[in-house]
C-alpha cells in the first residue's frame, strides 16, 4: 500500500515569512521617512525598545538616483547622546571625522544602490525624578549646489530611563506631569524655626561719685 503524497504547504510557508517580515518591521522605528533632494535620499532608523545607559542600534540608509563621488554623509547627536561604536559601514566608505557626538563619512555611490551605516549610541539617564526627556539624533548629506539635507529622529524616555512612545508623550503633555512623591522610607523632618533673641534693655550705669580728699 502506497502512502498518499503530501503536498508542500506553500500557503503556510508564505504566511510564516510574511509574519516574520511584519515582526522585524515592527521592531524598527524611524523618523518621518526618508528625506530626498536632487535624487539623493537619506533615512535614519532605530531598533527598539531603548533603555538609558544601554547601547541602542541605529541604521542610516543612503540611496542615490545617479552615481555620486565623495558624497558627504554625517551623523550628529545632542550632548545627552553618546556614540559608542560603529558596527558596520559600506565598502569603500571613509570615516573622515569622529568624536562622542558626531561622525562624518565620504562615500562613492552607484545608481539605485542602497548603502547602510550601522552604529550604536547610548542615551544618558535622566537626572530628575519625574517628567519626559527627549533625545535627538540627526543624519545629513550635503552638496555644493543645494547645501545640507537632514533626516532626524527623536526618542523619549521617562524618569526611569525607559522609552515612551510618542503618542503617549502627547497624552502626558496634555494632562500635565504629576508632582514628585518622596520615597516611602523617607521621613520628612519639619523645619525648626530659629529662637527669637531678646536683647537686654539698656540701663544707665551709675555715675561715678567724685570724692574730695579731706583736709588734715
Amino acid at each position: 500500500m502506497v502512502a498518499p503524497q503530501r503536498k508542500c504547504p506553500m500557503k503556510r510557508v508564505f504566511a510564516c515569512c510574511l509574519l516574520l517580515i511584519i515582526i522585524l518591521t515592527a521592531c524598527r522605528q524611524s523618523g518621518s521617512g526618508a528625506t530626498c533632494k536632487k535624487g539623493i535620499c537619506i533615512n535614519i532608523e532605530v531598533e527598539g525598545p531603548i533603555q538609558a545607559l544601554e547601547p541602542a542600534r541605529f541604521i542610516i540608509s543612503v540611496r542615490t538616483k545617479n552615481d555620486v563621488s565623495e558624497l558627504p554623509i554625517g551623523l550628529s547627536a545632542y550632548s545627552n547622546v553618546t556614540i559608542s561604536d560603529i558596527e558596520k559601514i559600506p565598502e569603500g566608505a571613509k570615516l573622515v571625522y569622529q568624536d562622542e557626538n558626531m561622525l562624518d563619512w565620504q562615500i562613492n555611490t552607484r545608481s539605485d544602490e542602497e548603502y547602510s551605516f550601522v552604529f550604536h549610541i547610548i542615551l544618558s539617564k535622566p537626572t530628575v525624578s519625574y517628567g519626559i526627556f527627549s533625545y535627538s539624533v540627526m543624519t545629513f548629506f550635503s552638496q555644493p549646489e543645494f547645501g545640507r539635507v537632514t533626516d532626524s529622529i527623536t526618542i523619549y524616555l521617562d524618569a526611569e530611563g525607559k522609552q515612551v512612545e510618542e503618542s503617549q508623550v502627547k497624552k502626558i503633555l496634555k494632562t500635565g506631569f504629576p508632582p514628585p512623591t518622596p520615597p516611602p522610607d523617607l521621613s520628612v523632618v519639619p523645619e525648626t524655626p530659629f529662637p527669637t533673641i531678646v536683647w537686654p534693655t539698656e540701663t544707665q550705669l551709675p555715675s561715678p561719685t567724685l570724692s574730695h580728699p579731706s583736709y588734715p
